[in-house]
């Protein structure tokens, strides 16, 4: 398979593997602050354990992001397929909050299979058709996002918590099928594995692109922004709707299906009209102002017109930075590249959970409720000058 070709089989399995892979994450996040209530967990408890999930990823996911460079990507993706099934089988059979956190944390460890499906997609794809190509990937993770909270949220309501998390097993199990005999390792012609080692002077030399730089940069303070509000939403929404988790995964299941939307179906045509850099600027602008709303609202009409523009944004957001990281990239650190904005986003998963929750129980307290999206926003307005100085450097290569 030659770079800038794309077998149907092949952009189908990718496909499949990154769907299948959140639809799993997707099942079991509507209900975790209710399962680790029911085990006597505190919300809290509950942002430590979407953190520890982070943390792992964030120390593993550049490591075998970058062994995949070197190594090949199908490798990479049965053990993250295999690893996911076995976590979240772990995790619905526990029986304590030890175990919990043992499932998440070794869950962790495998968050490299979608930077590795996204490297795939750039090895076999022209600088020209990369962002249709993530971005039908990012419509993939949207769809999961689309059926993963309602199937999570109706199972858990009417099953327990125990059902949804051993479908999820069954999910990431299927999907490492369909990677094993479906999913040929990518031929990239003029490919210097040499370079491809990982090595602290590789990872030297790759954070001194300045491009690269402050694309990590804007990358992690927008998913520190989002996150924050994604691991507040549960209990902001039962604080302030009374919301249980099948209306949670009601609602994740409108915000996964514009998302989707926008990635496979607007984001293609924009793409021809905008820059991607643009389309970073509108996707922020976005943000921007859905924080500010929703830190004020209590009307359920607004929510779910500001959950619309958020998706929107958070659609083209995900795939644009996403292109732009890897047209900076040099073509043997595309995994590497890669690895490094998806590790930096899980540490923005392992600071904000912890933080936005905390800041939600102050903020309860005092009779605000939305709190941390105020602090959303303000991170939102702080990348707005790095976005400005990475277009500055760039005019006139249209990115």
């Amino acid at each position: 398979m030659m770079a800038g070709s794309v077998s149907r089989r092949s952009l189908g399995v990718l496909f499949s593997v990154v769907f299948l892979d959140n639809l799993g994450f997707a099942i079991v996040f509507p209900y975790l602050l209710f399962y680790v209530e029911s085990m006597g967990g505190s919300v809290f408890e509950y942002g430590l354990l979407l953190t520890s999930y982070s943390l792992m990823s964030f120390i593993f996911t550049p490591l075998v992001s970058r062994i995949s460079d070197r190594h090949g990507r199908r490798m990479i993706l049965l053990y993250a397929l295999g690893v996911s099934g076995f976590s979240y089988l772990v995790f619905g059979l526990a029986n304590a909050m030890w175990l919990l956190f043992a499932a998440r944390m070794i869950a962790g460890t495998t968050a490299a299979s979608v930077p590795v499906a996204q490297a795939y997609a750039a090895d076999v794809s022209t600088k020209q058709n990369r962002i249709k190509y993530l971005g039908l990937l990012g419509a993939a993770a949207g769809l999961a996002f689309i059926f993963g909270p309602a199937i999570g949220g109706v199972l858990s309501q009417f099953f327990g918590y125990v059902v949804p998390s051993l479908l999820a097993s069954v999910i990431a199990f299927t999907n490492l099928a369909f990677a094993f005999f479906w999913l040929p390792e990518p031929v990239r012609p003029d490919y210097d594995y040499a370079k491809s080692a990982f090595t602290l002077a590789a990872l030297r030399d790759l954070l001194r692109n300045r491009a690269l730089t402050l694309l990590f940069a804007i990358y992690f303070m927008f998913i520190l922004a989002f996150v924050s509000l994604q691991a507040v939403l549960p209990p902001w929404l039962k604080a302030t709707f009374s919301f249980d988790s099948l209306m949670t995964g009601l609602l994740l299941f409108y915000v996964g299906l514009i998302s989707s939307v926008t990635q496979g179906v607007a984001l293609p045509k924009l793409s021809k009209k905008w820059s991607t850099a643009s389309l970073v600027q509108l996707g922020l602008v976005l943000f921007l102002f859905s924080f500010l709303v929703l830190g004020f609202t209590s009307d359920l009409f607004v929510l779910v017109a500001v959950s619309t523009l958020i998706s929107f944004g958070l659609g083209i957001l995900l795939a644009s930075m996403s292109t732009l990281i890897s047209l900076n990239a040099p073509k043997e650190a595309q995994g590497g590249s890669l690895g490094i904005a998806w590790g930096l986003a899980s540490l923005a998963q392992t600071i904000a959970p912890i933080f936005s929750t905390e800041l939600f129980t102050v903020g309860t307290s005092m009779g605000i409720n939305g709190l941390a999206f105020f602090v959303s926003a303000l991170i939102s307005v702080l990348i707005v000058p790095l976005l400005m100085i990475f277009k500055r450097q760039n005019a006139g290569q249209n990115v």
